[in-house]
Order: structure tokens, then sequence, then C-alpha cells
């Protein structure tokens, strides 16, 4: 298995699409940072009354709740990683040379979730860190507690989860289709826009619903005064829904006529 991830990261250095995306990712993310901390930007926030924004903790909260932005991130590389895979027939050889189809599909896809969700951190510190080093965390009064660092680390470690469980459907998307191009329109198209219709239209009995699935996960830890219990069941949630995805991935792979 070990082989395998070893062939993965060899595949992601040589992929320039990947490294391409990770660079452009850096310098807007810093670029951005680096705007959010000039005077007129704080002129902005003040006038607006949004006061959070000034401050590490809620900046950060506001830029993971973008999920229509990580998604599109995610697409682009289920598609690059994944589906094709399948089109330059790295998968289909693998298993011909008696590689187990569950050891290739799980390289494959943990190897997806850990360049997603590093770039989506990159996005997310490079946005956030000069406003942290600049105005700190803030207050109680002002970002709740997201003042304190250990409510901000669990936001990001429940939050980062609540996303792989989106980013699952993405990677299994991949692995269905086999096709780099319609993987990334489903993903950038179906399932980004489809979970903003879904949490703007739904009635709030549903909503509720919705809120424990990968389409409303995010909502139940993306917030000023988010508690450790909301930390704890989120991340809870998402490992079983991550799972879940995957294990239905891998059961249709397994059966699927690889071409």
């Amino acid at each position: 298995m070990m082989g395998l991830f070893r062939s993965e990261v060899y595949q992601i250095r040589k992929t320039l699409a990947v490294k391409m995306l990770f660079l452009f990712v850096l310098f807007t993310s810093v670029f951005i940072g680096i705007r959010e901390t000039g005077a007129n930007y704080t002129a902005e926030i003040k006038e607006s009354g949004w006061d959070d924004l000034l401050y590490g903790g809620g900046s950060l909260l506001s830029s993971m709740k973008d999920y229509s932005l990580a998604i599109l991130l995610a697409s682009l590389l289920a598609g690059w990683i994944l589906a094709s895979s399948f089109e330059t027939r790295t998968i289909q050889e693998a298993v011909s040379y008696g590689k187990s189809r569950t050891k290739v599909y799980l390289v494959k896809i943990i190897t997806y979730f850990i360049v997603s969700l590093l770039i989506c951190l990159v996005l997310w510190t490079g946005q956030n860190i000069f406003i942290f080093i600049k105005n700190g965390t803030g207050t109680q009064e002002v970002v709740g507690n997201l003042s304190q660092w250990g409510y901000i680390a669990g936001m990001v470690f429940a939050g980062s989860l609540a996303y792989l469980s989106i980013f699952a459907i993405c990677g299994v998307v991949a692995f269905i289709t086999q096709k780099t191009s319609v993987t990334m329109g489903i993903g950038i198209i179906g399932i980004a826009i489809g979970f903003n219709i879904i949490t703007s239209v739904m009635p709030e009995p549903l909503l509720k619903i919705i809120n424990y699935t990968p389409a409303g996960l995010c909502q139940q830890v993306l917030e000023l005064n988010v508690s450790y219990s909301d930390i704890i069941k989120t991340s809870c949630i998402s490992v079983v829904w991550i799972i879940a995805i995957c294990a239905a991935g891998l059961w249709k792979f397994k059966r699927a006529e690889l071409k």
C-alpha cells in the first residue's frame, strides 16, 4: 500500500494543474489577506457594523463559510486526481497488475482528501493570517467564543471534517463517471449550486434535518459562539458521513467495469 501512496505523491508532484492551482490559491489568498489589513477595508467594515471581521477568529469564520469556493476547488481536484486516473488508465493498470481495488480506491481517495484539504487550509490561512497578526483574535463581546484559540482550533478541525463529507461526494462522483470534465461539471454546478438552493429554499423543519447532512453540517460549527459540544457533534457526524459515502463509492468501484 505504501508503494501506491508513493506513486500517488509522485503523480501529484508531476501534475502541473494541481501545482498551478496551489500557487494560485496561495498568492491570491495572501493578496486578499494583505488587502484586508488596509485602512480602507477597515473603514468599510466599521461602517457596515461587521466588527467581527476585523479580528482573526471572525475573519476566518467568514472565509470558511464560503463553501461554494471550497467545493469548486474540491471538484477541480476530484477531476484532476481521481477521474483523470481513469482517462490515463493509471487505475486500470494498477488493477491489472494485481493491486487490490480496495487499496487502489483508499489510496486515491485519501490522497485526494489530503490535497483538497491542504489547499483549502492554505486559502483560509492566507486570507486571515495577517489579520491575526495585526488585530489578534478579538474580544468575547465582538467575536464570541472565537476570541479563544481553543475554540478557533476546534472550529477549523470540525469544519474541515464537515467539508470532507462534501468532498467525499465529489470523489465518489469521479469514480462513478470516470470522466474529468463530467466530474468537474457535476461538482461545480450540481453540488455547489445544489447545496445553495437546498439551504435557501428548505422550510425550517426540513432544514433542521438537512443540517445533519453534508449540505448543512458546516452551519453547525461555523458560528461565533461555537461550543465544544458543537465541535464534537459535528466532528462525529462528519466522520460517519465520510465513511458511509466512501464505503458506497468503494462498493460501486469494486463492481464497475474498467474500460
